[in-house]
């Protein structure tokens, strides 16, 4: 599979910027992102499942070649991100700017938060670890979770150089939610035995008459 370099990147900024300024086609930051958290956790997220979500509801907008060809940039971008997490290293985010010229992390944050909602599997019912769930934090508020909503207060009222700060942990946080995720997918399972366990002064299962520690449990 060829790399999603600088030329695949812009490929997939033009061929999705004007639908999803049009509707909730993803932006390619937001593609990264959402693909980022799919490939993260425990669920296989098949492309018939993906696909529909990142062409939104512009999809008819889109020909079949463009469909083809937005599903082939996406799989060359996981299999980097993939590669890149794998090695240890940070992810390099595709950040688009606001209108004041900062990065937009809240949209980059609310595409992570978004595949939460798309897999199987409740990441955090799944785990039930209040650890987990404080690594999570960055994420959550540079998404705007703990802000304002109509009605309500603010949880919190983060100041610049906190949330400076939180942006520059995310990507090691990203990174640490991959590892967390891969050490549980890894982690050994217990092999139990079935039956009863067999005495060494038992009959010996396999009917030989004789007692077990004198037959098959010399072997075992």
């Amino acid at each position: 599979m060829l790399p999603f370099d600088e030329a695949a990147q812009q490929r997939l900024i033009d061929l999705t910027e004007d639908k999803a300024a049009e509707g909730s086609t993803m932006r390619a930051d937001e593609i990264q992102a959402f693909m980022l958290a799919l490939l993260s956790g425990p669920d296989e997220v098949p492309a018939h499942v993906w696909l529909p979500e990142v062409l939104g509801d512009q999809s008819d907008a889109f020909s079949e070649q463009e469909v083809q060809e937005i599903q082939d940039l996406v799989l060359r971008l996981t299999a980097d991100l993939r590669q890149s997490l794998e090695a240890g290293e940070l992810p390099d985010l595709l950040l688009y700017e606001e209108e004041d010229e900062l990065p937009d992390f809240y949209t980059w944050c609310n595409a992570y938060l978004y595949a939460l909602d798309v897999v199987e599997t409740d990441w955090f019912e799944a785990v039930d670890d209040e650890n987990f769930e404080d690594l999570f934090y960055p994420v959550m508020a540079l998404g705007g979770v703990y802000d304002a909503h109509e009605g309500g207060e603010a949880v919190l009222n983060l100041t610049d150089k906190e949330l400076t700060l939180l942006e520059g942990e995310l990507p090691h946080v990203l990174l640490d939610i991959y590892r967390y995720w891969q050490a549980i997918i890894h982690k050994p399972q217990t092999v139990r035995r079935e039956g009863e366990k067999t005495g060494r002064n038992d009959p010996c299962p396999c009917g030989s008459g004789k007692k077990y520690k004198a037959c098959c449990g010399k072997t075992a």
